[in-house]
């Protein structure tokens, strides 16, 4: 893991589970473009991901972002800050055992429904009927499967998820409190 990144989370560690899981949202999301206006401010403008999706500040996607508009600072944050609290409830919703995992493993899961959303693939996933059973190892071992996301109409192996989920697994796994 990057030791930049490594600091970060120790320090964010203080805050618990959703502040860890606001780190690995900076980190792994970035901002995309952003301009200046002419009084200075940098505004945020909204892209298409890989896979298509109109996305603006760290990750957001859905009916917020709307194309052409610029985003303030204080809009992403606020976005940013809704979107991570929509994953935090994602999380304890459909993880029955959410509670009961260390602030590391609540992290993980955290980023990843803040990664991927409430879909039929994170539903229906192994990942989630693993960490709903109890077999909270094989549920963080899951995690380094999510990796694939779309290029021009295809699935392939993205190089950011792949570190992203290596870093998630290894907090689930071996981060505790």
């Amino acid at each position: 893991m990057n030791p930049t990144l490594r600091n970060r989370l120790l320090v964010a560690s203080v805050g618990g589970a959703l502040a860890i899981a606001g780190v690995l949202r900076n980190w792994y999301e970035g901002t995309g473009p952003t301009e200046k206006t002419a009084a200075g401010a940098t505004v945020f403008v909204p892209y298409k991901d890989t896979g298509g999706i109109w996305t603006v500040c760290h990750g957001v996607t859905g009916a917020e972002v709307v194309p052409g508009k610029r985003y303030t600072e204080a809009e992403c944050a606020d976005l940013d800050g809704k979107h991570l609290a929509i994953a935090e409830a994602a999380a304890r919703r459909y993880i029955n055992s959410f509670d009961r995992l260390n602030k590391w493993q609540q992290a993980a899961l955290i980023d990843w429904f803040y990664n991927l959303g409430v879909n039929d693939a994170t539903l229906n996933s192994t990942l989630r009927r693993k960490f709903n059973r109890g077999d909270i190892v094989g549920g963080c071992d899951e995690l380094s499967k999510w990796v694939n996301g779309r290029v021009k109409g295809q699935l392939v192996k993205l190089p950011g998820l792949v570190d992203r989920r290596a870093t998630t697994e290894e907090l689930c796994l071996n981060w505790g409190d």
